[in-house]
């Protein structure tokens, strides 16, 4: 199964960032929002995934669609010129980034203290788990992402409501 979710994940990404319109490219980040639920759900944490295809594949999708579409965009534009030499050493930094994350994982203790204790089996997240953890240990954190949320809200208003 996770080979599956896995799959669907990345071959989402994949689609998104190969295709040239962007209506497709959002479906195809539909796709990989759907294999992110199906790897929370792998890991015992139902919550998440259902926060995950809520959230992100509901709100956030139709929201970005909705851009999209409100600027018209969805027209690709043609390149201005060539630069071989940036895409080289783009090529080159992401594979020095790749081979430094993979260097890291392999050798992080808690890579090592997995494979010597072998998989446990994780314990399922409930919602009650969700409220404490969000209410009494993050509770600092969830006022601060409220009251961000809260002045991104008044900025868009103000933003499109100029003669207030």
């Amino acid at each position: 199964m996770f080979i599956t979710f896995a799959l669907i994940t990345l071959l989402g990404a994949l689609g998104m960032l190969l295709q040239k319109n962007v209506i497709v490219a959002g479906l195809f980040m539909v796709a990989a929002f759907f294999g992110v639920a199906g790897l929370f759900v792998l890991l015992a944490n139902p919550v998440a995934a259902a926060l995950q295809i809520i959230v992100y594949t509901g709100a956030i999708m139709v929201l970005v669609l909705f851009v999209i579409m409100m600027l018209n965009s969805h027209e690709e534009e043609k390149a201005q010129s060539s630069r071989p030499v940036q895409r080289w050493v783009s090529v080159a930094l992401v594979a020095a980034l790749a081979f430094g994350a993979v260097k890291l994982v392999l050798a992080s203790p808690g890579l090592k203290a997995l494979a010597q204790s072998g998989a446990a089996v994780p314990e399922a997240m409930t919602l009650q788990k969700v409220g404490v953890a969000l209410f009494a240990d993050h509770l600092l954190g969830f006022e601060v992402a409220g009251l961000l949320l809260l002045a991104a809200m008044i900025g868009a208003v103000a933003l499109t409501k100029r003669n207030l």
